[in-house]
């Protein structure tokens, strides 16, 4: 019987940062419906959505369908904290990290005038967080400094005792909540603020690193971001931008931090900031004209980036070449593709019922992290995932064999940075005969 055939070569762009450099122009932003004119301030990843604060109240929300903010939900749990911008949130430990005005009655005692916020902790009971505390951060706290001595973050010079080192802001989770990144105005630094990072210890926090000069520079850097370790966004209003503050990226570079690049086609003139992902999708703030308020968050419109297809059907075989689609960029340890894919397994499932005599293999693969058993479990839920999109898109079910294969057949052996392991987790979907 003769047979047309459909090759279809795909290229997936990953407008994230885990594998790929992220492409602002890509996407169309615009005020979200959900805008008030009352200020949206800054958002934070919160469990599985976003939280930002209108007036005292936390509201925390998901990406719908159109990508717009889906169903708002109060979190009474994160107010009367007294968190002022961004916070981090350790879901593992349920851990809470965020920054607060000194306390009023400390700032009564003449030992400690300090300027500036402090960053504190608190851990969720199962119904609020309590336990509030000041993280215990090496090198910044109360210490008697000789001339010439004393907290590298201060630069103080005195004989006397002092205060706590302040000016901690907008802490943000990286590492699996082993590091936290956040902007300081120390007089160490290099501007008005600068953007540092902490490690965690046994029990406390090391002391302050500052991120570095492909970051930082002589003005305000501010509103960090981290996607898979591999990109730090953040804002400044260094010379050279559009408005007050800009949006900028670097990635890493070894150990370092890049330089830093401006996301020329979202910076309008305006103060655009606090921009963070959710599902592979980018928000931000922005007091731009055309808000409904003094700030607000703009959410992308729904123009995925288009696959580049090659389509060939003038010809006949009696037996269908090879089919091959790969699905790469499964977040780590995750089993469900983000949103953005939505479009490619539609256009997957399109192409396949080209074959309507042929089966396909689901192909599930993971990075090396992690066990042998645990990894062919996981590879095993990510071909089920796929199998299970692809029949909602009306592939039979019988036509498609689910193969997990674990950490044993990797697209990067030697992987050695977020990059390259994310290429590892993916799913292949092959035609075999029947």
């Amino acid at each position: 019987m003769m047979k047309k055939t459909l090759i279809v070569v795909l290229t997936l762009v990953a407008y994230n940062a885990y594998s790929a450099r992220f492409d602002a122009g890509a996407y169309k932003f615009q005020s979200s419906d959900k805008n008030t004119a009352a200020t949206e301030h800054p958002m934070s990843p919160y469990k599985d959505g976003i939280v930002f604060f209108r007036n005292d109240t936390a509201y925390m929300f998901k990406p719908d369908a159109n990508w717009e903010l889906g169903d708002m939900v109060v979190c009474p749990e994160l107010m009367g904290l007294g968190i002022e911008g961004t916070f981090a949130y350790d879901d593992a430990e349920q851990k809470l990290y965020f920054s607060k005005k000194i306390d009023k009655k400390k700032k009564k005692s003449k030992k400690n005038k300090g300027k500036g916020n402090e960053l504190y902790e608190a851990t969720f009971n199962g119904k609020k967080f309590t336990k509030v505390k000041k993280m215990k951060i090496n090198g910044v706290g109360a210490i008697r400094t000789e001339k010439g001595k004393g907290s590298a973050l201060s630069n103080a010079r005195y004989t006397h005792r002092t205060g706590p080192v302040t000016g901690f802001y907008n802490p943000t989770m990286s590492r699996k909540g082993k590091r936290i990144y956040f902007s300081g105005n120390f007089k160490a630094g290099k501007g008005e603020r600068d953007l540092w990072y902490i490690d965690k210890d046994v029990k406390s926090w090391s002391f302050p690193e500052n991120a570095g000069d492909g970051v930082n520079s002589e003005y305000r850097d501010d509103y960090a971001f981290l996607v898979g370790d591999t990109a730090l966004f953040f804002a400044s209003d260094r010379p050279g931008g559009k408005g007050d503050l800009d949006l900028y990226v670097s990635y890493r570079d070894g150990k370092i931090w890049g330089a830093a690049q401006s996301l020329t086609q979202m910076n309008m003139g305006a103060s655009d900031y606090n921009l963070i992902f959710i599902q592979g999708l980018p928000y931000f703030i922005s007091d731009r004209a055309g808000g409904k308020g003094r700030a607000d968050i703009y959410r992308p419109l729904p123009t995925p980036p288009k696959a580049e297809m090659e389509l060939m059907s003038d010809f006949t075989l009696t037996e269908p070449k090879e089919f091959h689609w790969v699905l790469f960029y499964f977040d780590f340890d995750k089993a469900i593709l983000k949103r953005e894919y939505s479009v490619q397994l539609d256009e997957l499932a399109a192409a396949m019922k080209e074959f309507p005599e042929a089966g396909f293999q689901v192909n599930g693969h993971t990075d090396v992290r992690g066990s042998d058993l645990y990894n062919m479990d996981l590879s095993q839920k990510r071909a089920d995932y796929v199998k299970g999109m692809l029949q909602e898109r009306g592939v039979q079910s019988d036509k498609m064999n689910v193969h997990p294969h674990g950490k044993r057949q990797l697209a990067i052996p030697n992987a050695n940075n977020e990059a390259e392991h994310e290429q590892n987790r993916r799913v292949e979907v092959k035609i075999i005969n029947k």
